[in-house]
């Protein structure tokens, strides 16, 4: 067998076959078996015909495709090794270049190749959050006007006030073909002259920026136009410099007596607190974890990035189609989760399967599949691996939490084995100890402790009670773990 290879530009190569004619014959002779087998020739049994016979039944042509089909599923493993190439999957027959002698040419994709920066060097300080005073009082004003007592007032409101509007927006100059609607028609109860309560936790306030000024002196019954232009810095790309028109109309200006803020408030609000400056503290450890953890994300999301962003990587089409496939497959998950199909949400968006694909699954496939090669890349590099006796120990863990936690009793009683539930909590937990491990590790280079030992999370400090995915699936090391930090296309591209 004569094998040529040329190298192509999308990470495939092209390789072509020249196969020796005395093979051929000996591939013709197992298609004429094999038709033999499948037929039904008077005075023969099934695979006893002889070639001849065969070849006057069903002639030449039908023994050569066998022979090829045959001749193709034998010789390709020895084509790829003789090639010394490592494919990404199947390759595909490209074209018969000659008949005599058999000469092929297929394209297989190559295993993606993913060359690292310099990761080592990459630094960012870890600074965890501070909870000031004025976030709690923060928190406790909200409580405040959760439990005030309301009374409808005749008269402009006043700051502080609570107004109930009915609300709409949309773009003065829409786009061709756009949705101008950015606000649907619907109800709010927003606070007079003060945004807090709708402004996030970058400072942005909904729906933009100065919006709770103008309920200042509204009264009962009053429509009101507002025109606003979004600033080139809008915290949404999409709106920087557009027009937009909002129209109100003001259904109720309600005062809102607030109760004081002291130790019959904080047991109104849990009666688990003995006074107010238990609630205090309550609501300073809820914040703290809460903003940590956000905090840690943030932090982690952009030491991957970073990592990500200097790494050069390679793969092939097919890749890139498994990757678009994969997040498709998710997405529609979701959907179905909210009652929708695909084919309906397209409607709704007046968008096509194929632009869908193209403008917005394939970026996020695109990034996804870059950040989950150079993470596996990195934890190859770095040896971030789970031991088998530290899988088996995760095995034990979770089929007895699958016999003992009531929810996963449950759960195993709504039809789902009781094996399965505990396949899934192994699944879970092994991703969990992997992507800890891996945080870690990136956390200790950022840190510019590189070279010192790597402190691992064992399998018992990771809270194996996350809710499973219910399907049957046998636990694995790293292969899966990246997928826990993928993206999907949000609905809000709805």
């Amino acid at each position: 067998m004569k094998i040529e290879t040329f190298d192509r530009d999308d990470h495939q190569k092209l390789i072509t076959a020249e196969i020796d004619p005395e093979a051929m014959e000996q591939f013709k002779v197992q298609a004429a078996r094999k038709i033999s087998s499948q037929a039904k020739i008077p005075g023969f049994r099934p695979g006893k015909v002889p070639y001849d016979i065969v070849r006057r039944t069903y002639g030449d042509r039908a023994i050569q495709e066998e022979a090829l089909t045959i001749m193709l599923e034998k010789i390709y493993p020895d084509v790829i090794k003789e090639a010394g190439i490592t494919p990404y999957g199947p390759g595909q027959l490209q074209e018969m270049l000659q008949v005599d002698p058999p000469k092929f040419s297929f394209i297989v994709p190559l295993a993606p190749v993913v060359e690292l920066g310099d990761y080592k060097s990459i630094r960012k300080e870890h600074v965890n959050p501070v909870i000031t005073d004025e976030k709690i009082d923060d928190v406790l004003r909200r409580l405040q006007r959760r439990s005030a007592v309301s009374q409808t007032v005749d008269r402009p409101a006043a700051e502080g006030d609570l107004v109930n509007l009915t609300i709409s927006a949309k773009l003065a100059t829409p786009i061709e073909d756009a949705d101008p609607v950015l606000i649907p028609e619907g109800v709010r109860q927003m606070i007079a002259g003060d945004p807090r309560d709708f402004t996030d936790e970058d400072g942005n306030e909904w729906p933009f920026t100065g919006f709770s000024a103008h309920l200042l002196g509204v009264t009962a019954g009053e429509e009101k136009t507002i025109e606003y232009t979004f600033p080139d810095n809008s915290s949404n790309d999409d709106l920087n410099g557009k027009e937009a028109v909002f129209n109100l109309k003001v259904n109720t200006v309600s005062s809102l007596e607030l109760h004081p803020l002291d130790d019959e408030f904080a047991q109104s609000i849990d009666s688990s607190y003995e006074n107010l400056e238990a609630l205090r503290k309550g609501i300073r450890d809820s914040m703290q974890s809460e903003e940590t953890n956000r905090y840690n994300n943030s932090y982690m999301e952009s030491l991957i990035e970073m990592v990500v962003k200097d790494a050069t990587v390679q793969y092939p089409p097919v890749a890139l189609q498994d990757e678009i496939d994969h997040v498709i497959s998710h997405f529609e998950e979701n959907l179905n989760r909210d009652q929708m199909d695909l084919e309906t949400y397209l409607k709704t968006r007046q968008t096509t399967r194929e632009d869908f694909i193209e403008k917005e699954v394939k970026p996020v496939a695109e990034r996804n599949l870059k950040r989950n090669l150079v993470l596996e890349e990195f934890s190859i590099r770095e040896n971030i691996q789970i031991t088998p006796e530290e899988v088996q120990m995760i095995r034990n863990m979770a089929e007895n939490q699958a016999r003992q936690d009531p929810s996963l009793k449950n759960l195993a009683r709504g039809g789902v084995s009781k094996q399965q539930v505990a396949d899934n909590v192994a699944r879970s937990t092994i991703n969990q100890v992997f992507n800890q491990r891996m945080m870690n590790r990136l956390r200790d280079i950022a840190a510019g402790k590189a070279d010192a030992p790597a402190v691992e999370e064992g399998p018992e400090t990771v809270d194996a009670a996350a809710e499973p995915v219910v399907e049957t699936a046998e636990a694995e090391p790293a292969a899966d773990v990246i997928d826990n930090v993928s993206e999907e296309p949000t609905q809000a591209a709805e």
